[in-house]
């Protein structure tokens, strides 16, 4: 079941690998939810204010101004349910 807890305006992180590493994430604030060009599953659309990898805060550029990751709750292909975006 999908997590509904976090909203469009919501400010959020997105880690890269949740669960394995919390040193790599962005963080910005969620502008939109729903399948964009992702067909597989709803996402969400986060406006990147704030980027970190290996627990150094680096450039946002245009490349990375979004990023999509999966709605939390959404099936992961190989079991278990995806989680990596928490609100900050």
């Amino acid at each position: 079941m999908v997590d509904t807890t976090i909203k469009i305006g919501d400010m959020v992180r997105s880690y890269d690998f949740p669960g394995d590493r919390d040193d790599c994430y962005v963080e910005g604030k969620v502008t939109a939810i729903g399948k964009f060009e992702f067909p597989d599953c709803p996402r969400y659309e986060i406006a990147t204010t704030r980027r970190v990898i290996s627990g150094k805060e680096v450039e946002v550029t245009v490349e990375i101004s979004h990023v999509y990751p999966p709605v939390n709750g959404t099936p992961k292909l190989f079991g278990g349910v995806c989680g990596g975006v928490e609100k900050i």
